[in-house]
C-alpha cells in the first residue's frame, strides 16, 4: 500500500498553537511594504500622550485612578464649601436682625442661634473628607498633588483651604451678637468679607476642578483607544484561529484524497 504524509495538517496545528500562545497583533518592529521604511509610522496613543513608548492600559489605568480621587475631593471641598456660603449667608441675617432688636433677650436669642451657625460651620469645615483628605480643615500644609500622565512626572493640584470660624477665610472665632450698635455694624463688615474671601476661594477650587475634569477626559479617551486597541486585536486573532482551522480541514480532505489514489490506482491489476 502506498501511503501519502501531508504536511499541510500538522502545520495549521502548529500555527494554531502558536497563535493560541502568543495572542499578540503584529509587531510594531515589522514593516509595512507599502510604507517608506524611512518613515515613521504613527505613535501609540499613550506614548503621544505620555511621551513614553512604555506606557500601557495598566499605567493610564493608574493615572485615572489617581485624577479620580483628585475629583472626588475637589467634588467633596466645593459641595461643603457652598453650604458653608449657604450658612454664612444665615449668619449675615442675623447680624442685620441683632441691628434691629429692641430688647436685650431679643439678641440674646438672635445670639444663640449665631453661634449654633458658627458651630455648624466649624464642624462642617473639618469633617468634610474624602479617604482622610480633609480639603477645608486647613490641615495640609501645601497643595494635593495626583498624577497626570503614566511617568508620573506631570501632576494636577489641589489647593487645601481653611474655612473653619477660626481660619484666615472666615475669621469669626469669638464674636457674639451682644455687642452695641457700632461692634454690631463693625461685624456685618466681618461677615460680609468673610463672605467674599469664602466667595474667591470656591472660584478658585472650581478652576482646579474643571481642570482635573479637562485631564480625567483626555485619560478617558486615551484608556477607550486602548482598550479598543485590545479589542481588535482579539477580534483579528479571533479570524486568524478560523481561517487556520478552515486550512486544518482542507488539508484533512487532500490527505484522504491522496491517499485513495494509489488504492484506485492498484485496484487495475487486481
Amino acid at each position: 500500500m502506498v501511503t501519502s504524509v501531508n504536511g499541510a495538517s500538522l502545520a495549521a496545528l502548529l500555527a494554531q498553537e502558536s497563535a493560541l500562545a502568543n495572542r499578540t497583533s503584529t509587531s510594531p518592529s515589522q514593516t509595512d511594504p507599502l510604507i517608506d521604511p524611512g518613515q515613521s509610522q504613527s505613535q501609540d496613543p499613550a506614548a503621544v500622550f505620555t511621551g513614553s513608548s512604555d506606557a500601557s492600559l495598566s499605567a493610564i489605568l493608574g493615572v485615572q485612578d489617581s485624577l479620580n480621587r483628585a475629583a472626588s475631593i475637589s467634588d467633596v471641598g466645593i459641595s461643603a464649601g457652598k453650604t458653608i456660603s449657604d450658612l454664612l449667608s444665615l449668619v449675615r441675617e442675623k447680624a442685620v436682625a441683632a441691628q434691629s432688636a429692641s430688647s436685650s433677650p431679643d439678641k440674646t436669642a438672635l445670639d444663640a442661634d449665631y453661634q449654633k451657625l458658627l458651630q455648624t460651620i466649624d464642624q462642617l469645615a473639618k469633617s468634610a473628607s474624602f479617604q482622610g483628605v480633609t480639603p477645608l480643615s486647613g490641615g495640609s500644609g501645601g497643595d494635593l498633588q495626583f498624577k497626570t500622565d503614566a511617568t508620573g512626572e506631570a501632576t494636577a493640584g489641589l489647593t487645601p483651604q481653611d474655612f473653619t470660624v477660626g481660619g484666615p477665610t472666615i475669621g469669626l472665632a469669638g464674636t457674639n451678637l451682644l455687642g452695641s450698635p457700632s461692634d454690631l455694624a463693625k461685624l456685618l463688615g466681618q461677615v460680609d468679607a468673610a463672605g467674599g474671601a469664602l466667595s474667591t476661594q470656591l472660584s478658585q477650587m472650581s478652576a482646579q476642578s474643571s481642570q482635573i475634569q479637562a485631564h480625567l477626559s483626555v485619560v478617558g479617551q486615551l484608556q477607550s483607544a486602548l482598550a479598543g486597541q485590545g479589542s481588535t486585536d482579539l477580534n483579528a486573532d479571533s479570524a486568524r484561529l478560523q481561517a487556520l482551522q478552515v486550512q486544518q480541514m482542507l488539508a484533512g480532505q487532500t490527505q484522504s484524497v491522496a491517499n485513495q489514489a494509489p488504492q484506485a490506482l492498484l485496484s487495475l491489476f487486481r
